[in-house]
């Protein structure tokens, strides 16, 4: 299984490392806490809408080229 980086996301959808851990603990952005207590983004990214941030227009166009994936077995 795959997993993106919280920079990776991040600098994906141009918002701080730290507005990604809000979405991802909000629920807003799928991911989920491992054993180690680190975020794992899941790989397809899915994003769920909100009133604030980030900007999703144009978001089904771009795609996000990692500089890193994580392979978990």
């Amino acid at each position: 299984m795959q997993f993106f980086s919280i920079s990776d996301v991040a600098g994906f959808l141009e918002v701080s490392e730290r507005r990604v851990r809000t979405l991802l603990s909000q629920g807003r952005i799928a991911g989920f806490k491992d054993d180690s207590n680190t975020w794992r983004i899941t790989c397809p990214l899915s994003i769920k809408p909100g009133k604030r941030g980030p900007d999703l227009r144009g978001y089904a166009v771009r795609k996000l080229q990692p500089r890193q994936l994580k392979v978990v077995a």
